[in-house]
C-alpha cells in the first residue's frame, strides 16, 4: 500500500508541478519580457520549464510520502540466547520487527517512478 500511495503521490506531484510552472514561472517571465502577444513565452514554459518542474515535484513528493509513511514492521518472537553465541553480537542485531535489508516497497515505488520519468522523457523527445 505504501508503494502504491507513493507512486500516486508522484503522479499528483508531477501534475501539480506542471501547473505550478504556469502559475509561478509564466507571470515572472511575462513581467521580465513584456506582453506575450504570440504565445512564445507560454510555449516556452509549457515545453521546457513545465516538464522540468513536473519531474522535480514528482521526485520531491515521492520522497515526502515515503518519509511520512513508516514502513510496515513484522513482529518477531524473541529467541532465547544461545550459550555458544558471542554476547556482543546481540548489540549489532536489528531490533525485533525491523528487517535488516532495504524496504521492498520503497524500492518498488522509486523504481516505478524512475521508469515513468524516463519513459516520459523518451516519449517527449521522440
Amino acid at each position: 500500500m505504501r508503494a502504491v500511495l507513493a507512486i500516486l503521490g508522484a503522479i499528483v506531484g508531477a501534475v501539480v508541478g506542471y501547473i505550478a510552472a504556469f502559475v509561478v514561472v509564466y507571470p515572472i517571465l511575462v513581467a521580465i519580457e513584456g506582453r506575450d502577444m504570440n504565445g512564445g513565452i507560454a510555449m516556452g514554459v509549457a515545453l521546457t520549464v513545465g516538464p522540468l518542474m513536473a519531474i522535480i515535484t514528482a521526485i520531491a513528493s515521492l520522497f515526502l510520502i515515503l518519509r511520512l509513511m513508516p514502513p510496515k514492521t513484522r513482529p518477531e518472537a524473541v529467541a532465547a540466547p544461545d550459550p555458544d553465541e558471542d554476547p556482543d553480537e546481540a548489540y549489532f542485531r536489528p531490533p525485533p520487527g525491523k528487517s535488516s535489508g532495504p524496504d521492498t516497497q520503497t524500492l518498488i515505488a522509486i523504481g516505478v517512478v524512475v521508469v515513468l520519468i524516463i519513459a516520459g522523457v523518451i516519449w517527449w523527445n521522440g
